[in-house]
C-alpha cells in the first residue's frame, strides 16, 4: 500500500519564491497526499498567493494562517504539531519557501528507501534531498535519473527533510525558542539519539539558494546578503542546542568570539547583533529577541 505523504512549508513574506517552491511540490511524478502551508503573518500579499493554490488545488492544500510571525522554528513547531495531531499520515516532507525539489525529488527519495530490506527501513528516521546550490546546474538536470547513494548525516536541514511520523512520535516536535536556525539541527540530533538514522539522498536533488558568506566576502569580494538579525540568531542558537553542555560551550563561546571579529571587519553593524547573539547564547536566553527586519541593535526591549 502506498504511503500517505503530508508535505509542509513555512513561509514568511516570500511570495514570488514560494509560488515556485508549491507549484514544484504540487507536480511530484510522486505524488503527495496532502500539502500543508503554515503563513507566519506575512505581509507581502503571501496571503492572496495562497487562495489562488488553494482554488486550484482545493483536495491538495490546507492553509494555516498565524496571526503572529513564529519564526521558521515556531512554524515548524506548529504544523507539525497540527498535522500530527490532527490528521494520519506516514510522512512528513518538511520545506523552506525558497526551496525547489526537482520534479522526481520525492520518488527518488523512495525509491531508495523501497528497494531496502525491511529490516534497514525500519531503522531509518530521516530521508534527506540532496541540497544544490547552482541553479543553472539544477535546471539542466531538473527530472534526469541519477544513482541512488546514501550518506549518513549528522545534522539535517528542514529543506527537503522526509520524516516518518512514528519517529515525531517519539522524540517529540521542533524547539519553537530557536526563533530561526538551528532547530533542525536539534531536531536531527534527537532522531540520531533515538537511534534512527538520517540520511542523505545523492541523486534526489532539490535546489535552495544561500546568504553569501564572510568567506565569500573576504576571498571572491562578494556583497554580503544576511542582514544582522538574521546574524543574531546565527551566533545565539548553537549555544541553545548544546545547553546543558559546557564543555561544548566553552569552545563555542571561543570560536564565535573570533568569528565575530570577522563580521565586524566586513561591515561593523553588524557586529553588536553578533555579539548580542553569543551573550544571550550564552545565558540561555530563546525565543524571538530580534525582530525580522529590525536594522538597530539598540530597538531590542531585553
Amino acid at each position: 500500500m502506498a504511503p500517505k505523504i503530508a508535505a509542509l512549508v513555512v513561509t514568511y513574506n516570500r511570495k514570488d519564491l514560494l509560488r515556485e517552491t508549491l507549484k514544484a511540490i504540487l507536480m511530484q511524478t510522486f505524488s503527495i497526499n496532502t500539502l500543508f502551508v503554515i503563513n507566519n503573518a506575512s505581509t507581502d500579499g503571501t496571503d492572496k498567493v495562497l487562495e489562488e493554490y488553494k482554488e486550484k488545488y482545493s483536495d491538495k492544500i490546507k492553509i494555516v494562517n498565524l496571526e503572529e510571525n513564529l519564526g521558521g522554528a515556531g512554524g515548524f513547531n506548529y504544523g507539525i504539531h497540527y498535522i500530527y495531531n490532527t490528521f494520519k499520515y506516514d510522512w512528513i516532507w518538511l520545506m523552506d519557501d525558497d526551496a525547489v525539489p526537482a520534479e522526481n525529488a520525492l520518488e527518488t527519495l523512495f525509491t531508495y528507501y523501497n528497494n531496502l530490506p525491511k529490516k534497514k527501513q525500519n531503522k531509518i528516521g530521516v530521508l534527506q534531498n540532496k541540497r544544490v546550490l547552482d541553479r543553472k546546474w539544477f535546471d539542466e538536470n531538473n527530472g534526469k535519473y541519477f544513482p541512488l547513494k546514501a550518506k549518513k548525516r549528522w545534522a539535517g536541514t528542514f529543506v527537503g527533510y522526509l520524516i516518518k511520523t512514528e519517529v515525531v512520535g517519539k522524540i517529540g516536535f521542533p524547539e519553537k525558542e530557536f526563533f530561526i536556525y538551528s532547530d533542525d539541527v536539534e531536531y536531527t540530533l534527537r532522531v540520531r539519539k533515538m537511534g534512527y538514522k538520517t540520511l542523505t539522498i545523492f541523486g534526489s536533488y532539490i535546489y535552495h539558494p544561500t546568504w553569501t558568506t564572510q568567506w565569500d566576502y573576504i576571498f571572491k569580494k562578494r556583497k554580503i546578503k544576511i542582514p544582522g538579525w538574521k546574524i543574531y540568531y546565527v551566533f545565539r542558537n548553537p549555544f541553545l542546542i548544546y545547553k546543558n553542555n559546557e564543555m561544548i560551550k566553552f569552545f563555542l563561546k571561543i570560536f564565535f568570539k573570533f568569528d565575530a571579529l570577522i563580521w565586524k571587519r566586513i561591515d561593523p553593524k553588524l557586529y553588536p547583533f553578533a555579539l548580542k547573539g553569543l551573550k544571550d547564547g550564552l545565558n540561555g536566553i530563546g525565543g524571538k529577541v530580534i525582530k525580522p527586519g529590525q536594522k538597530d541593535i539598540k530597538e531590542v526591549s531585553k
